[in-house]
């Protein structure tokens, strides 16, 4: 052997280390053990081995609430997680503070806090009155009673703030077990057929010569769908609520559907192709009015997922939609293109039918609000200075597709649609930080990355909403109940998704196009410089 080899030290990551070290730690905890009384060591032994399986089972019952459980289990591993959330802080804060606590008490208090933070105030948003008589008033009482206790002496004990949280929450969460229950499973409700619709008439034209150009978001997985071929391909059922489970027969055409159902609900199983593909449309509905005509366009996106945070707010313990999970089966979205008549043909002023017909204004859709933007004053001007992004492989679809297909709008309007929450803007935004126009909220990126397939062609891509003989609404358009499916619990109080929309003719943008959705013109928001009032065009009615 060397001199090298001799004086070489030993090798730490090598495996007969490793195997040294932990012989060495066996051997220590060996001799610890055999220090011990036999009686202690065999306690000790077994309090050890069922601690343990103590924690594997209430690790495995966690895993099961959160995976397993459906809501209840959600909410419950919610609970549980919080409460020790709560210990540890208070335990925390006494330490630091120096200040004793009842170590018995501590526990049912960080309890009766998550009670109070997870179930009774999200049950009192949805249900007032109850959680006020249950909840609000009783630990308002109690709240009294501890400080006339503390300074007036009366009463001589005040009850634990901890305890009356507890029984309110209780008392509320019974009452909700008294309420009346979902359609019992004997008792179906009479059939309601749905109005035939009629043939498409001269509003065609119109609605082809405004149509919109659709530019999503580069990241977007979700585009307009065609309802009929939906249906068709058995996508779309309808369902009745019941005590135990629901019930959703499958519709194969619309005149199938029954108004008496109370949801439709959509399948998202599939991709479909970029862009939207061949089962890609666009509603449109037109009203004609005193020297305007409103021409709607809608579209229906499968799912709005949670544009923001929705690994957070659409988690265990914050699911309380709408305050806080903005996500929700089923999206209605669109525009609205007020017309008026004009004198000279020019881009802005095109002939249809005989008639000269140019756009005064443009309401886009934007969560809940609809922003009317003037055609001349704003959107010609902000069209116009449009420009590439810098981001290489953008700019190479901005100046292939996006940009020629703006420059040559004429009189279509061009919508940038925003990732996921897919509100409509007349403007892109590159950033990871974008903001809704109306209260400055954080929203999605919209970068027109990904124009829709039908901007250039479109091959019954244009369809006019289901109406009858006289303009009512008729197959799909006038069925009354959510386009999408919820799951809840404690009365609505507790949900995995936020309420779905209902259908295009039960929305005021439709009902009412004059003065419908309370739309908001430019001169009246506070801070605005990019864009210019409405104008006289769009004077309420």
């Amino acid at each position: 052997m060397s001199v090298d080899q001799a004086v070489r030290p030993p090798d730490e990551t090598s495996p007969v280390r490793l195997k040294d070290r932990v012989k060495a730690q066996w051997d220590a905890a060996l001799l610890w053990m055999q220090k011990l009384p036999d009686q202690g060591r065999a306690l000790r032994m077994v309090a050890f081995v069922v601690s343990l399986l103590i924690a594997i089972a209430f690790l495995l019952l966690i895993n099961w609430m959160l995976r397993g459980g459906g809501l209840w289990g959600d909410l419950a591993f919610a609970l549980v997680i919080t409460t020790l959330a709560f210990w540890i802080l208070v335990r925390l804060v006494n330490f630091l503070l120096r200040t004793k606590e009842n170590e018995v008490q501590a526990l049912p208090r960080a309890l009766a806090a998550t009670m109070f933070v997870l179930v009774g105030v999200p049950i009192t948003l949805v249900n007032w009155l109850a959680g006020l008589i249950f909840l609000f008033v009783p630990l308002l009482v109690a709240i009294v009673l501890v400080f006339t206790s503390r300074y007036k002496q009366w009463p001589k004990k005040a009850p634990a703030l901890w305890k009356v949280t507890l029984a309110s929450v209780g008392l509320l969460i019974l009452f909700l077990l008294f309420q009346k229950p979902l359609t019992p499973e004997n008792l179906v409700p009479e059939a309601i057929p749905v109005p035939r619709a009629a043939a498409e008439g001269s509003d065609a034209q119109l609605a082809a010569a405004f149509r919109p150009l659709l530019f999503f978001d580069s990241g977007e997985r979700r585009y307009p769908l065609d309802i009929d071929d939906a249906i068709a391909d058995n996508r779309i059922d309808q369902c009745r609520k019941y005590l135990i489970a629901d019930r959703c027969p499958d519709l194969t055409n619309a005149e199938e559907i029954d108004q008496s159902f109370d949801y439709l609900d959509i399948d998202e199983s599939g991709t479909p192709p970029r862009g939207g593909g061949d089962e890609s449309a666009v509603y449109y509905h037109v009203v004609r009015g005193d020297g305007r005509v409103f021409v709607d366009y809608w579209w229906f996106y499968s799912r709005n997922p949670s544009p923001v945070a929705d690994k957070v707010f659409c988690g265990p313990g914050f699911r309380t939609p709408p305050f806080t999970c903005q996500e929700h089966a089923g999206d209605w979205e669109g525009i609205t293109v007020v017309i008026a008549p004009c004198e000279e043909p020019s881009d802005s002023c095109v002939d249809v039918g005989g008639e000269l017909w140019g756009p005064t204004a443009v309401r886009y859709a934007q969560h809940a609000h609809l922003l009317s933007y003037s055609w001349e004053r704003t959107l010609e001007r902000v069209w116009e200075s449009l420009d590439s992004p810098r981001a290489d492989a953008l700019a190479e679809i901005w100046d292939s597709l996006v940009l020629p297909a703006v420059e040559e709008n004429g009189v279509r309007p061009v919508v940038f649609v925003a990732r996921n929450s897919h509100a409509s803007y007349p403007d892109p935004c590159f950033s990871s930080s974008c903001k809704q126009e109306v209260g400055g909220l954080p929203e999605a990126r919209y970068d027109g990355g990904l124009p829709w397939s039908h901007n250039e062609t479109c091959d019954g891509c244009l369809k006019r909403v289901p109406i009858g003989e006289n303009g009512e609404p008729a197959l799909w358009n006038a069925f009354p109940g959510h386009w999408g499916s919820q799951e809840c619990i404690l009365a609505g109080a507790y949900c995995d998704l936020s309420q779905a929309p209902r259908g295009p003719s039960f929305q005021r943008r439709y009902t009412d196009p004059a003065n419908g959705g309370e739309w908001i013109c430019g001169e009246e928001r506070v801070g605005s410089v990019r864009l210019a009032p409405c104008g006289a065009a769009e004077a309420r009615e």
